[in-house]
């Protein structure tokens, strides 16, 4: 099962419970599964952020992690530590979705961002500093 792919402490349980093993025998494969580093939660959390296809929020990232079984605790931190910055993802976000929807209005586009977990405040700051330079070059355009 572990070959095959990396699981959580709680996705490993929920296979083996699912699969009728007792909670005792559960139990004892996963505390082995740990010592022998099989089992890493915090790996695991590490690895999932860095590997994400989707650019997301942090909010949307920590709860995905949940989801899957990871402590609250942990996942808020592996996102903390995480090299990617949230406003490198924002950009990624707000250009694959200019890209797909080239007329889209600005609340479309901020209701968007806001459904991948990204704050409020980042959303709008973002997108004052795209009006701004927008406006800026149409400006600069029309003094030609």
């Amino acid at each position: 099962m572990l070959a095959q792919r990396r699981l959580t402490e709680a996705q490993l349980w929920r296979r083996l419970e699912g699969k009728g093993h007792p909670p005792e025998e559960i139990a004892d494969a996963v505390a082995r599964c740990k010592d022998y580093g099989y089992l890493d939660d915090r790996l695991y959390a590490t690895l999932y952020i860095e590997g994400a296809r989707k650019a997301v929020g942090n909010a949307r990232l920590a709860a995905n992690l949940v989801k899957r079984g990871i402590d609250r605790e942990a996942a808020a931190d592996a996102v903390a530590a995480s090299t990617q910055d949230e406003r490198a993802r924002i950009d990624a976000a707000y250009a694959k979705i200019v890209r797909t929807g080239p007329n889209l209005s600005y609340p479309a586009i901020a209701r968007r961002l806001e459904r991948l977990g990204f704050p409020t405040p980042l959303i709008y700051r973002m997108l004052r500093e795209r009006a701004h330079a927008t406006l800026g070059e149409a400006l600069e355009g029309t003094e030609a």
